[in-house]
């Protein structure tokens, strides 16, 4: 969500950038997560690196984030932003969901778009509000203020560099406060599916839906950016993109199979997506009073039920493994492309 708001808000002063392009050159397309004790919501937002300011960075523009324990003094600060014709981001629309702020009276009612909302809407914010942003943590009153002063740069990183950084980690290497990031994560994800308790928990099955999810979409901004013609790329971009398209595809069939959602639609519907699918936890449709065949778990994206069998939990272990060899073969690709920062430069 940080990174949609960031793009519209760069959009409204003219700046045209692809989200592709924010997600991979800020390295947030890397930013695979895991730990054994963070909540789900937790380790969605925790990063090793600040990715939503590099992607600013990158785009060319400031982004100063700020946060503040008292509602009308981050109003103040909003204001004055605004107020000289600047957008600011903040997580207005829900814990994750990130906002851009056009405007905001004196009464501390904000003109905003976002999630979901698409045109111009009045929230009134002054009450406050709650959240975080990639790799900043969450606080009461958090804000973004974006200025099209340029950024301070403190390193231009080629993407191979920035990869090797974030996504390539030595064994059980670890990041932020024990959270596991990159290859390690990856490696620690397919280790609990193929022990197979992480599954029938529902904590951990949240966890691993995180990590698989973002596996899949920063992959799949990443093989895009690499093949496309946005920049000039003095690596091997072909392979890299190459790679990361297959741990896209795995990784995303690896999260499909411990989430389904085929059979929401009806009981009837589940029943015909249980016999002729190969995933192990099935979405249940709402109100379904029929009895459902395993286990059923409560996660914050709705009811499910595990459907766990000797051939399931094998064809999901079969899977866990090619994830983990997808990573480790982008890993090399990003070896064998050089990691030396500042290697390749980036328009």
């Amino acid at each position: 969500m940080s990174f949609h708001a960031l793009r519209a808000a760069l959009g409204a002063m003219g700046i045209e950038r692809s989200l592709d392009s924010l997600v991979t050159r800020s390295g947030e397309a890397f930013c695979l997560p895991w730990s054994e004790r963070l909540d789900a919501r937790t380790l969605r937002d925790t990063r090793p690196i600040s990715t939503l300011v590099a992607a600013a960075e990158v785009a060319g523009v400031t982004l100063y984030v700020g946060a503040n324990r008292e509602p009308a003094s981050a109003l103040a600060e909003l204001r004055k932003h605004t107020a000289a014709g600047r957008l600011a981001l903040a997580p207005i629309f829900g814990d994750a969901r990130v906002g851009v702020i056009q405007a905001l009276d004196s009464q501390g009612m904000a003109r905003a778009v976002g999630p979901d909302q698409l045109e111009p809407c009045d929230i009134d914010l002054r009450s406050g509000w709650c959240g975080a942003f990639p790799g900043i943590g969450k606080a009461f009153c958090r804000y973004g203020l974006v200025s099209p002063d340029p950024p301070n740069v403190r390193l231009r990183l080629s993407i191979p560099a920035l990869a090797g950084g974030v996504f390539v980690t030595d064994g059980d290497a670890r990041g932020v406060n024990d959270e596991r990031f990159g290859l390690a994560a990856l490696r620690a994800a397919t280790a609990a599916i193929r022990d197979g308790a992480a599954i029938r928990h529902a904590e951990k099955l949240e966890r691993l839906l995180v990590t698989l999810e973002q596996a899949e979409f920063g992959f799949g901004c990443a093989e895009r950016w690499l093949a496309s013609k946005e920049a000039a790329h003095p690596w091997d971009a072909a392979n890299l993109s190459r790679r990361a398209r297959s741990l896209r595809a795995a990784s995303g069939e690896l999260a499909e199979r411990l989430w389904d959602s085929s059979g929401t639609a009806s009981a009837p519907a589940l029943g015909r997506a249980v016999t002729g699918r190969k995933s192990v936890v099935f979405e249940l449709p709402p109100n379904l009073k029929r009895e459902v065949p395993g286990q059923v778990v409560e996660l914050a994206r709705g009811r499910a039920v595990i459907v766990e069998t000797r051939s399931r939990r094998a064809a999901l272990g079969r899977l866990a493994d090619v994830v983990e060899r997808a990573g480790a073969a982008f890993a090399r690709a990003v070896d064998s492309s050089g990691q030396t920062p500042g290697s390749a430069s980036e328009s």
